[in-house]
């Protein structure tokens, strides 16, 4: 009787355990299917904005009013977007550097994870630059313009820079 017991606890034991791994191999494949197709959005998200951009005007609210020779007399900021999530660029005084996040439906985050040299520029609004940086939550490309939004309110507008050799 013993035996008898033990031989059906054992099959019953291995039934219950067959059952968990064929579920979690079905589950698998979706995941991963899932994971592909975001992954080859970011993809498509980063040779979009590949490039150098210059800045065309800024619209926050520390902005209001002025125009972007008059936030930034001496030089225009400007952003280049490379491979594997990369940016660097100059915020109309110090070079800037660091890294981007591409999120699904054209969301981004850039500002958090972004370094600048510290260089005294008196006069230059860097500053409201890299606030509104930190404020963008998507983009979008019309033409040769890239547009940085947060909510629904565009802060930052670019222009695809020449490219000159």
């Amino acid at each position: 009787m013993k035996k008898t017991v033990f031989i059906l606890a054992s099959i019953l034991s291995f039934a219950v355990v067959s059952c968990k791994d064929k579920q979690a191999t079905t589950e698998t494949p979706e995941t991963n299917q899932e994971t592909t197709q975001t992954e080859v959005q970011v993809e498509k998200t980063e040779s979009k904005l590949t490039g150098s951009w210059e800045l065309l005007a800024v619209t926050t609210p520390a902005a209001e009013g002025k125009t972007v020779d008059q936030l930034f007399p001496n030089k225009k900021p400007s952003l280049t977007f490379s491979g594997e999530n990369q940016l660097n660029g100059n915020d109309g005084c110090n070079n800037i550097m660091g890294e981007y996040e591409s999120k699904e439906n054209n969301g981004i985050a850039i500002g958090d994870k972004l370094a600048a040299t510290k260089m005294f520029c008196e006069g230059v609004a860097d500053t409201v630059f890299m606030q509104g940086l930190t404020s963008v939550t998507k983009y979008d490309i019309v033409g040769d313009e890239l547009l940085f939004i947060s909510g629904d309110i565009v802060v930052m507008k670019f222009k695809k820079a020449e490219v000159t050799e």
